[in-house]
């Protein structure tokens, strides 16, 4: 490149040498010079017309025959080209085989801009959701999936969990709904059909609900036989004493069981739940702390710190049941006594209710299956403490009614921490009065 300026302003360089010799031959050194200037132009000008019309018109056409600098700016230009055009080719097939390939997948795929618009969807959300092109690019999303469970996900970015939803298109189809946020907000929304899993966990929940229902009645019959024989307890030989002491405590033991899977199935299947209203939360703790008392041995120390302000909207047996499930395990999982702190803290964005003891503690890697329905770390752990394994997987569905998330931080040896985070639109601070609620 260095090479064509410099041959190209010795030529021009040149010319003007030449022009000189012939304008003082001629006397008229400025008229031949300014000859020589304004022909260079008309040629810089006619070359720069070429380019120009070379650019618009040609297309892929090789570039016009110019010398010097011209011929290296047409050829630099006509390489990029070329380079352009392979670069475009092999984009375009990319694209072709990326959207061959999401065109196969069974899963429905979405793209929408960060207001929820539809930019473009596979052949399988098109048949799932009932989307048709090119009518529905462009909509809102939540114009085409009228649906408020879904207008809730999306408006509110609960993206965390997948939603689960009936089609709109298709009768009797369940789908799974996950969403990822990319590039500026943008949305990715992948759709599974989940018919079959949803059938069968329904088959599960109406079986563990009727099973519950079925052995509640036979259990109170083997119950009251088991109170009869209490009352002539003394009159029998020691061996059959024990006996009958052993068959109690299972006996209540499977009460228990029997009434969280009750409680379970209930919190699943939305049936007989309360009107939410507004409770104050130091009232609800008192009375948790009343009702677990008799666990406490003189080791143990409960302590609450609640604010006799703080209020909480929602299900008041709920509620209860879930916060007496932390109280409890954190009483029943600190065998050697140590301290039990209850708290509560607000601000503008959320409310955390926080049950932390300093008893065995759980192994990290164990933590994300706690709330699993029967989970249990050691599994002789159960018989010991008497639970029924069913008390996180309670106060998980619990908080999933109020749109609130639970943390877990624990470790070997130094005690957990359970945090239930309530969302800003739940808690509020106040004077009304506490509400008793009779429980069943």
């Amino acid at each position: 490149m260095k090479k064509v300026w410099r041959n190209t302003l010795i030529t021009w360089l040149t010319g003007l040498a030449a022009c000189l010799v012939i304008g003082f031959i001629l006397n008229q050194i400025l008229a031949v010079i300014l000859l020589y200037v304004l022909g260079s132009l008309y040629w810089q000008l006619y070359q720069l017309y070429q380019f120009h019309n070379w650019l618009r018109y040609s297309g892929k056409a090789a570039p016009p025959e110019a010398a010097g600098i011209w011929g290296e700016v047409f050829d630099s230009v006509y390489r990029l080209q070329k380079k352009q055009r392979k670069s475009k080719r092999r984009m375009r097939q990319a694209l072709t085989r990326i959207e061959r390939s999401t065109t196969a997948l069974k899963e429905g795929v979405i793209m929408a801009d960060n207001q929820g618009n539809l930019e473009w969807w596979n052949n399988s959300a098109a048949h799932l959701l009932g989307l048709v092109r090119p009518v529905d690019r462009g909509q809102a999303i939540t114009n085409i999936l009228r649906n408020p469970d879904f207008f809730r996900y999306f408006n509110q970015k609960r993206f965390g969990e997948p939603l689960i939803i009936k089609s709109p298109a298709k009768n009797g189809v369940y789908l799974e709904i996950q969403t990822t946020l990319y590039d500026k907000n943008d949305h990715l929304i992948f759709i599974r059909d989940i018919t079959r899993l949803h059938l069968l966990e329904q088959m599960r929940k109406d079986f563990v609900a009727n099973a519950s229902h079925e052995l509640k009645t036979p259990l109170t019959v083997i119950k009251g036989y088991l109170e009869t024989l209490d009352m002539f307890k003394d009159s029998l030989p020691k061996s059959m004493q024990k006996g009958i002491v052993n068959m109690s405590e299972q006996s209540d033991r499977m009460e228990h069981l029997i009434e969280d899977l009750l409680l379970l199935s209930r919190l699943e299947s939305n049936d007989k739940r309360e009107e939410n209203q507004w409770h104050n939360l130091l009232g609800m703790m008192e009375a948790i702390a009343s009702a677990t008392s008799p666990m406490l041995t003189e080791t143990h120390h409960l302590s609450l710190a609640i604010p006799e302000n703080a209020r909480l909207y929602g299900s008041y047996k709920e509620l209860y049941s879930a916060f007496s499930n932390l109280i409890v395990n954190a009483i029943k999982y600190s065998p050697d006594g140590g301290n039990i702190n209850v708290s509560w803290e607000s601000d503008e964005v959320s409310g955390v209710f926080s049950v932390t003891d300093s008893g065995i503690g759980v192994d990290p890697q164990y933590i994300p299956r706690l709330t699993e329905r029967f989970f249990r770390v050691d599994k002789g752990r159960g018989s010991k403490t008497g639970g029924t394994g069913l008390g996180l997987a309670i106060v998980r569905h619990v908080l999933l009614h109020h749109d609130a998330k639970l943390h877990i931080q624990s470790q070997l040896s130094q005690g957990s921490t359970f945090s239930c985070h309530f969302p800003a639109s739940r808690t509020r601070t106040d004077n009304i009065p506490a509400q008793p609620v009779e429980l069943e």
